[in-house]
């Protein structure tokens, strides 16, 4: 079954996550949600209000995952920014050749300031560093085949991104029926 880690920080924006969540879960992935947060809880407070409850801290995940997804908030993206779990477990993602995505705040504030959209076609929230991303692209959703980089521009394309990174995941099949289940016209 494949499997991916999503990013819960404080400050995370509700959108995107919870659309990654249920969309992947949907679509027959399995989701672990880790919680990003100072005192080693599974408990965050999204950028709205939502509170979580993960399946664990980022601390306590040990496995390999098909990819990592990390949602936008700027208080959301800077705690990410700033984890050296995170980017230790980035980092392994890629030098590993398995996907990332990243979406609103967090291309910029996350893999950009980390050095992981260097030469990569990405998107971002306007503003949120776009202008240090070399190949920055005006569409909502972005996919780096190459460099296993998937980036959406903000919680308008949370679906999107997510119906994106279940066809990485499970294939256009799954990704077209669990469209449909949701009524989208796609």
């Amino acid at each position: 079954m494949k499997n991916a880690l999503l990013i819960y920080a404080n400050g995370s924006e509700d959108l995107e996550i919870t659309a990654c969540a249920d969309i992947l879960s949907r679509g027959g992935v399995q989701v672990i949600r880790a919680a990003l947060n100072d005192d080693g809880s599974s408990k965050v407070t999204l950028a709205h209000g939502t509170v979580v409850l993960c399946d664990g801290h980022l601390d306590e995940m040990k496995d390999t995952y098909d990819i990592i997804v990390i949602p936008g908030g700027l208080a959301g993206s800077e705690h990410c920014r700033d984890s050296a779990r995170l980017v230790k477990c980035l980092q392994k993602q890629k030098d590993e050749g398995r996907f990332i995505a990243a979406i609103c705040a967090a291309p910029g504030f996350v893999l950009q300031n980390h050095g992981m959209l260097n030469g990569v076609r990405a998107t971002c929230y306007p503003g949120c560093n776009d202008a240090a991303i070399a190949d920055l692209q005006p569409d909502g959703v972005v996919v780096d085949e190459k460099a296993k980089i998937v980036t959406g521009k903000g919680p308008g394309f949370a679906i999107p991104f997510a119906l994106t990174i279940l066809e990485i995941l499970q294939g256009e099949s799954v990704r077209k029926q669990v469209a449909k289940g949701m009524l989208l016209d796609e």
